[in-house]
């Protein structure tokens, strides 16, 4: 059931956010953590220490909330740490670790394919432009910065060897990966920067493990691969998106120069970085203020309202950042917890003891918090599932961790 749902996440994304299945899971988890009590390890080290610390700080934080504002804001706002159950759950797979990763690699070996029919289908039948399941979202509406970081993952796993594919399935999806790609260049720059920075950063740690030969021998396929990949992508036609953007090489150049340069008005590139930065520059400057500095604002409360921001959504309580929003709900000592606890992980991705697996899940985690910078991400379940659960999976194999 576990993988299945992280399955359906990982291939719907916000078309099953409404379907609560993660909010079930993380429920049932519970329960068979303390039927099986006796037997459960709970791996405990720096990181996970931390987890508990912002999990019960948040825990702490609901009470007085629900006394002010109504039960659906206090649990929206709840489940940004509440989330980390997962590592929780991943404990319980101790002894089948191989069983929940080899399952784990399955829905990497298909997720370009997956994804990409799921993109044309949503892009040319206008029937799934509409069809939904689950809370009126259409069933194949993807947000592109999870894409992007999923998609890494699945790049990372097929060059360190753990999907094995044969010849004709290993170029397919190599095309498949970088058209997605271009397209969510095209759509959304978080996911751009995620993919660029984590596969740049795979590639600087790993420059020695690859032979001259194996390196000539990419070269080598490169420009094909352009080629082709070029050719499909300046040739799919689709409409311009809710913010203005279509595929395309101009709105590519366009989304690359705009993250230097505001002055690059088309598809509201512009528009959208100085709404976000408005909305950043107002929670950094209230924080400074009277409790705030160490209580922050707690739950329940709308941020967007607080800051006076004007959203087109109205379900949008949240700043496009992850990071900022910690600050805003719980003050400076949990935020700098939050970011200590970020850099010990960061700090550990180029330490030669480490295996070229846990290095691979260090890489994925600094695109997931890449994402997470610009977009409402770790708070919900498409994010929420598969970060933590890939941090259960580390702590799960890190030699540090001292069982108790």
């Amino acid at each position: 059931m576990f993988v299945g749902v992280y399955a359906l996440y990982a291939y719907f994304n916000k078309g099953v956010a409404y379907a609560f299945l993660a909010e079930l899971l993380l429920a049932l988890g519970l329960v068979m953590i303390l039927l099986n009590l006796k037997h459960y390890v709970l791996v405990m080290n720096k990181p996970v220490k931390a987890i508990l610390f912002f999990m019960g700080i948040m825990l702490m934080a609901i009470v007085p909330a629900l006394l002010k504002y109504p039960l659906k804001a206090v649990a929206q706002d709840a489940s940004m740490f509440l989330y980390a159950g997962f590592v929780f759950i991943v404990f319980l797979f101790r002894e089948q670790q191989n069983e929940l990763l080899q399952k784990i690699f399955l829905i990497y070996r298909w997720y370009p394919l997956v994804v990409f029919l799921n993109f044309i289908l949503v892009s040319y039948v206008p029937f799934f432009q509409s069809f939904s399941l689950f809370g009126g979202v259409p069933m194949l509406l993807y947000k592109y910065g999870d894409m992007a970081v999923h998609l890494l993952i699945c790049s990372l796993l097929m060059l360190c060897g753990m999907i094995r594919l044969d010849k004709k399935w290993t170029i397919i999806n190599v095309l498949l990966i970088t058209y997605l790609f271009l397209v969510i260049a095209t759509y959304n720059r978080a996911g751009m920067l995620s993919y660029v920075v984590g596969l740049s950063l795979f590639l600087w740690v790993y420059r020695k493990r690859f032979s001259p030969e194996t390196t000539r021998s990419y070269l080598r396929f490169m420009p094909l691969l352009l080629l082709v990949v070029i050719g499909l992508y300046v040739n799919t036609r689709v409409d311009e998106n809710f913010q203005g953007r279509k595929v395309g090489l101009d709105q590519l150049k366009q989304n690359v120069l705009s993250i230097f340069d505001n002055s690059v008005e088309e598809g509201g590139l512009s528009d959208n970085k100085v709404w976000r930065l408005a909305w950043w520059y107002s929670i950094l400057e209230q924080s400074t203020h009277g409790s705030h500095i160490f209580l922050g604002r707690g739950l329940g409360e709308n941020l967007a309202v607080i800051n006076d921001v004007k959203t087109e959504d109205e379900n949008l309580r949240s700043p496009h950042n992850f990071h900022l929003n910690v600050l805003a709900r719980f003050g400076y000592p949990v935020f700098l917890l939050w970011m200590g606890w970020i850099w010990l992980h960061l700090r550990k991705i180029n330490v030669r003891r480490f295996s070229d697996f846990q290095i691979l899940i260090l890489i994925a985690f600094l695109a997931f918090i890449i994402n997470a910078s610009f977009d409402v991400y770790l708070e919900g379940p498409m994010g929420a599932i598969a970060f933590w659960t890939w941090l259960g999976i580390l702590y799960q194999s890190d030699t540090e961790t001292i069982p108790v």
